[in-house]
């Protein structure tokens, strides 16, 4: 396999098999995509022909080992400045979601069990319970309207 079968490869090809090389299955793969499954299935099928693998994950193992031979271009003195870096560190911490974001989006469902940290594990659960609580107070007033009005 050479690389000039990478190249081949389109890039959401290639942005499956980075992920599947990070153990994510075609539904994990999906939901950050946001594409269905079927779709990531095909991309890697295709992938897979194209590198002409026995199966994906061999098929990634290859893709990641290329990368990782590429040559870089020379980068400008400007990227390799610590002090610049650290800037962008900071810039992608402030891209991070905000609190009320994360409280109000439903957590993912499926994975892995144990799959997430504590505080995330957490955060799930009340996020659960502020939904079930909204959902049944909904429920209750529509209800208590719906027997006023027949009363």
């Amino acid at each position: 396999m050479g690389p000039s079968r990478i190249e081949k490869l389109t890039d959401r090809q290639k942005d499956c098999l980075r992920l599947v090389g990070d153990g994510y299955t075609s539904k994990e793969i999906a939901r950050l995509l946001d594409i269905s499954p079927s779709t990531v299935d095909n991309h890697l099928h295709a992938a897979v022909t194209v590198l002409q693998a026995a199966n994906r994950a061999e098929a990634a193992r290859f893709f990641r080992d290329s990368a990782s031979r590429q040559k870089l271009p020379s980068q400008p003195e400007s990227i390799a400045d610590p002090q610049k870096s650290s800037n962008l560190r900071a810039s992608e911490q402030n891209e991070q979601r905000s609190l009320f974001r994360q409280m109000f989006t439903l957590p993912l469902l499926g994975g892995k069990p144990n799959q997430l940290e504590t505080g995330r594990r957490v955060l799930g659960i009340l996020q659960i319970a502020v939904i079930s609580l909204v959902i049944f107070t909904a429920i209750a007033l529509i209800t208590s309207g719906v027997l006023a009005v027949f009363s």
